[in-house]
């Protein structure tokens, strides 16, 4: 490629563009009035912004041009990038943000010939052709034109160019904080804004520190339980345990007497009395070993319960004795609890 002139559709274009078309021009930016040195991603991802808009300036798409020369100098700020895009806007027709880039590329590249070029003109265009409207902000904020981003970084100022009539600027800044003033005027005026930033809205407290401050008041109200000494748990355990010794000589008991061999023999070779009689004794041992069963079960849940969240296992002494005592009852089945003071 001729780096000194190459044809855009059938125009030859000069120098400008051939000067910026790769990423050579854009690591210029280390020179550049950018705030902060721009790392590898943001010049890869400005570098395939750039291309994008030389490839839509050469089809005479300039609006779209613009648009990713814009974002290219937002990745990796740079006066060339800059002039691209004043170029592409006023090409576009859209004299109003031609002029704003303008303004925006002789404030911030003082310096630089091409830039002076490009937008001196447009901006001395605009002062009698556009409304002119100087914003200040309290902090930096972005500014819209209606629903319209101005392109450029967060300013405590800025110059804008508007079509005339009226229009609605909004001033915006983080957390979401925005505000919106209306100005008019007619071509050559020019106007002021200024905003207030408003205060930074307070946070609530993160769900976590909510969650440990709940868990924290669990955990204590779960401590105050605490009240019985271990030896209810023995007490429970051995319970418990002789509980389930019953039950085991209960199931052998159930088992061997009468035994199934004895009743098949009564009901076979036997009276129908003794048939009945054996069956029964068998039954009612098997129902005694369920509710043994059942008993053993729910004293050993009820003693892990005392033992899990109502046993001071710390050794300390509460201030208040506490006295619990367990029961079990056969009454319409199986159940089991505890009553005392705590």
């Amino acid at each position: 490629m001729d780096h000194n002139r190459f044809v855009l559709g059938k125009k030859p274009w000069h120098g400008r563009l051939a000067a910026t078309c790769g990423l050579v021009a854009l690591m210029g930016v280390a020179h550049s009035a950018a705030a902060a040195e721009p790392t590898v991603d943001d010049i890869k991802a400005a570098e395939a912004e750039f291309n994008r808009g030389r490839e839509s300036y050469r089809a005479g798409e300039y609006v779209e041009a613009a648009e990713h020369f814009e974002s290219a100098d937002g990745h990796a700020p740079n006066d060339k990038v800059l002039e691209l895009a004043i170029s592409a806007r006023d090409k576009a027709g859209n004299q109003d943000r031609a002029a704003t880039l303008a303004q925006l590329g002789l404030e911030t590249y003082p310096n630089s010939e091409r830039v002076k070029k490009v937008a001196a003109p447009l901006v001395d265009k605009a002062h009698a052709e556009l409304l002119q409207v100087t914003i200040s902000c309290s902090e930096a904020c972005t500014i819209l034109d209606g629903t319209r981003i101005v392109y450029g970084v967060p300013a405590e100022r800025r110059i804008v160019f508007l079509t005339p009539g009226d229009h609605t600027i909004r001033a915006g800044w983080s957390d979401e904080r925005t505000l919106s003033q209306n100005v008019s005027g007619a071509a050559g005026e020019s106007s002021s804004l200024t905003f207030a930033a408003p205060p930074v809205p307070q946070k609530e407290a993160p769900l976590s520190t909510s969650l440990n401050t709940t868990g924290a008041d669990e955990g204590a109200q779960a401590s105050s339980l605490r009240v019985l000494q271990p030896l209810y748990v023995y007490i429970g355990a051995g319970a418990t345990a002789v509980l389930g010794g019953v039950t085991i000589w209960s199931g052998i008991d159930t088992v061997n007497n009468p035994g199934k061999d004895k009743v098949r023999d009564a009901c076979l070779h036997g009276t129908q009395a003794t048939c009945d009689s054996l069956y029964n004794q068998g039954k009612n041992a098997e129902l005694r070993t369920n509710l043994l069963i059942g008993a053993t079960s729910l004293v050993g849940a009820a003693t892990a319960v005392v033992a899990i969240f109502f046993t001071d296992w710390s050794g300390k002494k509460k201030s208040d004795s506490a006295t619990i005592v367990p029961w079990v009852s056969y009454d319409a089945g199986p159940s089991v609890g505890a009553m005392g003071r705590f």
